[in-house]
């Protein structure tokens, strides 16, 4: 049964549906024996350690973390970056920007990985690019010093992030986790562009990692108000737009996190406004909804946030989980089959779509979800032991 039931799951990952939003299809990678296969976790270890020295395998593990666990943003960042470094002269034209890095749908296809990423949580920390920094670097100074050794090499780089730009230093202090430091060099980057909104929000970003909820906010604000003065502006250093329905959506969960839930609202109908497309913000409102114990509100919200985000099977989950937590049943199957459509390894879904055909009175679908979900879940899931005694209490009544 469970060869037929992983048989069935194989051929509809094949579709457009389930492959399109990770870029190619790609296979399996070995794990290591006895390693969960079903564990997201599991993948983007093994894609984080695979990052620097084989991104071609690095990519597919993340591609795997993603599709197991479609809520993760550290996922679909690892896989970004391993895309970039899949080709030497993709990672140095990416790096370097420019008109032509800016229009290149090649780009695009991989930036959006990033935007996804943000919009799951707009204040993740990217922490592959200090590897995608290193490598970078390693690669033009071995092309310039072909005899030069590691640790030589290793000096030049150190050597020649003390001759670079505030902006630069900044960003290899974040990756590297050094957040005063980044701090520091981007206030100096800043104060000298001539379009500093998109450092403004990346000093903002770095507060909030470090639960530093204030300063965020001023950072964010000042942030917004440069974007706006920067709009219609040339700026070649810029590769990709920079949302800011996105910046807002930072401000709201910032606001949320301290308990400022008529600010954390306002932010995030600024979000709405400034991109009525931006489902993101309906989720958040969501969450602050069921946090306030207002399930009609967050029901609302993400009825709304399901409109808008055909192809994300998270969004779906969490509308139908939340109308099974809510009671309502029936109108939880369509957004929990939808989710499962989309991305047929995603175990959650189905634990809740047995919940829910189990309270319309469909043994025999119950059944079934039960079944598919415990042949996709991973052995840490606790759910799992839930799902095979409702089995058990299914099939002894059976008739």
């Amino acid at each position: 049964m469970r060869a037929l039931l992983l048989a069935v799951t194989a051929l509809l990952a094949a579709t457009p549906i389930g492959a399109q939003r990770l870029g190619q299809l790609e296979k399996r990678p070995k794990l290591a024996a006895g390693a969960d296969t079903n564990d997201a976790s599991t993948y983007l270890g093994q894609g984080i350690r695979l990052l620097e020295t084989k991104p071609d395998e690095a990519a597919a593990a993340f591609y795997w973390a993603a599709r197991l666990d479609p809520s993760s943003p550290e996922a679909l960042d690892g896989r970004r970056a391993a895309l970039l470094m899949r080709k030497p002269l993709t990672l140095k034209s990416y790096m370097e920007g420019g008109r032509k890095a800016r229009e290149s749908k090649e780009f695009k296809a991989i930036d959006s990985l990033q935007l996804r990423a943000s919009r799951l949580d707009p204040l993740y920390y990217r922490k592959n690019d200090g590897t995608m920094l290193m490598v970078y670097y390693r690669t033009l100074l071995r092309r310039s010093y072909p005899t030069a050794g590691d640790h030589e090499i290793e000096i030049a780089i150190v050597d020649y992030m003390e001759r670079s730009s505030p902006y630069t230093k900044g960003w290899f202090a974040y990756s590297r986790g050094n957040m005063p430091t980044a701090l520091e060099q981007y206030e100096l980057a800043a104060k000298r562009s001539k379009n500093p909104g998109s450092i403004r929000v990346e000093r903002g970003r770095i507060y909030a990692l470090q639960a530093a909820w204030r300063p965020a906010i001023e950072e964010f604000k000042l942030g917004i108000e440069d974007l706006r003065k920067e709009e219609g502006k040339k700026d070649e250093s810029v590769v990709f737009y920079l949302s800011k329905a996105n910046v807002e959506h930072s401000v709201g969960v910032v606001f949320a996190r301290l308990g400022m839930v008529d600010s954390a609202n306002a932010a995030l109908g600024r979000a709405i406004t400034e991109d009525l497309s931006y489902f993101a913000a309906h989720v958040e409102l969501a969450r602050i909804a069921l946090a306030q114990k207002d399930t009609a509100a967050a029901l609302g919200a993400l009825g709304l946030a399901a409109e808008l985000a055909t192809d994300e099977p998270f969004v779906h989950y969490l509308q139908g989980s939340t109308l099974v937590d809510a009671g309502q049943h029936a109108d939880a199957v369509a957004p929990l089959r939808k989710a499962i459509e989309i991305e047929p390894f995603y175990a959650a879904p189905q634990y809740a779509l047995g919940v829910a055909l189990e309270g319309t009175g469909d043994a025999a679908g119950a059944r079934e979800a039960y079944t598919q979900f415990v042949a996709l879940a991973s052995r840490r899931d606790a759910r799992r032991d839930l799902a095979a005694k409702r089995l058990e209490v299914l099939a002894k009544a059976a008739p």
